[in-house]
């Protein structure tokens, strides 16, 4: 849960509202600002087409640690 709260934090920060237009367009990551040109599998390269988040920032926020 504490990912969450911090993704939500991450996601409604000033700097990432204002990347989230261009990163897309640009192959950034909205959180990380750096290169999204890389995905492990087909389902993450979809999640970066809606959400514009690379491989490593999905693997931190949405991989569950065990």
């Amino acid at each position: 849960m504490d990912r969450l709260q911090e993704l939500i934090g991450a996601l409604s920060d000033k700097d990432v509202l204002l990347r989230s237009y261009a990163a897309k367009y640009s192959h950034l990551c909205k959180i990380c600002a750096k290169p999204a040109d890389s995905f492990r599998t087909p389902f993450a390269e979809l999640e970066y087409s809606i959400s514009s988040i690379c491989q490593a920032c999905q693997d931190y926020y949405f991989l569950i640690d065990e």
